[in-house]
């Protein structure tokens, strides 16, 4: 037992997701940023304040840090709460606001699209607006200004990690708020994980992990030699992101907080370089697909994606079966996955024919994300849903 628990933690304390810029040194930000974080952190959760009662002045230090120059090679967090490490990451990108907005909060557009190397599933389970539905987030603030707020519960499933291979699914409490700060817009993302996850279940990245292709298995574990046995656990996460608009021209200055704690048995196995490493792996995707062109005629696209959520079963269920055929066919060239273990994975009653809706949906949109990205795919869709022009 001493052994595999020595293995396990040699294991979990790689880098969970590769790619991480080379850190030279760690810095927290200041106790008056650190201040402003746990102010926001107050408006998510089962218990959070009233969002009406949010002031822009309680975070100017933190939207200071946001704003200045950070220094290469400086890994900055926001230091450990209730036992939960932290990191912090920035890239700018190259589009309004209005526009990032419209992309990652039109309900006709899922977070798979925006998130691929991160994200399998995600949907809201709860919004607590008038209607029940997403407000419209990307239209003209009001005038005389007022900030725009909602909150809800949204479920997530991601990918499997790049070292361990585990995924989870979980629920997140989400707040949101919509304001302008000395005349710049600014919109906040708040979360905090809802309970522990599921157990963590083996999956696999299937050849380079810019390639998003992922296997899923229902088989708990980490896809390890040795480490099948192991029970992991997502126990609690937190974060505040900010995408502060640049008032100099179409640029947004994306920055993210967040806090993770997880691994086996209640212990910790994240360090702050591996939060850092997942927060790179998706803000770099992000920002290529948020600024690629092929986008751009959002109105288009959205009504593309709600053709795939409108697929009938067989025709979803068609193109997961010709994707899965092309994944199997790599795992096992690339000794992935034996032919036996090929054969128990992906026959069709214990795989394709247990995928819901939503997964099924899920695939069609990543193999349509590469499609209009001019990336590798697997299946053919322009007969299925033609490439929207610009």
């Amino acid at each position: 037992m001493v052994y595999r628990i020595g293995l396990i933690l040699v294991v979990l304390m790689l880098p969970i997701s590769g790619g991480a810029d080379v850190i030279h040194r760690e810095a927290q930000v200041s106790d008056e940023s650190l201040e402003a974080l746990n102010y926001l952190l107050g408006f998510v959760g089962p218990s959070r304040v009233d969002l009406r009662q949010f002031k822009p002045d309680k975070i100017t230090a933190v939207l200071k840090f946001l704003a200045a120059p950070k220094e290469q090679g400086t890994l900055y967090h926001a230091g450990v709460s209730n036992g939960t490490p932290s990191a912090y990451y920035e890239v700018d990108i190259a589009r309004r606001l209005d526009q990032i907005i419209r992309l990652t909060y039109h309900p006709d557009i899922p977070a798979v699209f925006t998130a691929p190397s991160t994200v399998r599933l995600a949907h809201w389970e709860q919004i607590d607006t008038r209607d029940h539905q997403l407000p419209k987030l990307w239209e003209p603030l009001p005038e005389p200004f007022s900030p725009v707020f909602f909150s809800g519960v949204e479920h997530l499933v991601n990918t499997p990690d790049q070292t361990t291979g585990a995924y989870y699914g979980y629920n997140l409490y989400r707040s949101v708020i919509l304001t302008r700060v000395s005349g710049r817009n600014l919109l906040i993302s708040l979360s905090r994980q809802a309970g522990t996850s599921s157990v963590g279940r083996r999956g696999l990245v299937i050849g380079s992990d810019d390639r998003w292709d992922y296997l899923y298995t229902e088989r708990p574990g980490l896809n390890r030699f040795g480490l099948g046995w192991v029970d992991s656990y997502m126990y609690d996460s937190y974060s505040v992101a900010f995408y502060l608009e640049n008032p100099g021209g179409p640029t947004v200055r994306f920055g993210v907080f967040k806090w993770l704690r997880a691994g086996w048995s209640n212990i910790n196995l994240v360090r702050r370089a591996h939060i850092y490493g997942g927060l790179q792996r998706y803000g770099e995707v992000f920002r290529q697909i948020v600024e690629h062109s092929g986008v751009a005629n959002v109105a288009a696209l959205s009504k593309r994606l709600l053709e795939i959520r409108r697929l009938p079963d067989d025709r979803l269920r068609g193109v997961a079966r010709d994707y899965l055929e092309g994944v199997r066919d790599q795992a096992e060239t690339a000794g992935l996955l034996s032919k036996n273990e090929a054969r128990t994975v992906f026959d069709e009653r214990s795989y394709l024919n247990a995928m819901g809706r939503e997964a099924m949906q899920s695939v069609v949109v990543l193999e349509y994300l590469k499609q209009l990205l001019g990336k590798p795919h697997r299946v053919d869709l322009k007969p299925l849903l033609p490439v929207p022009s610009d």
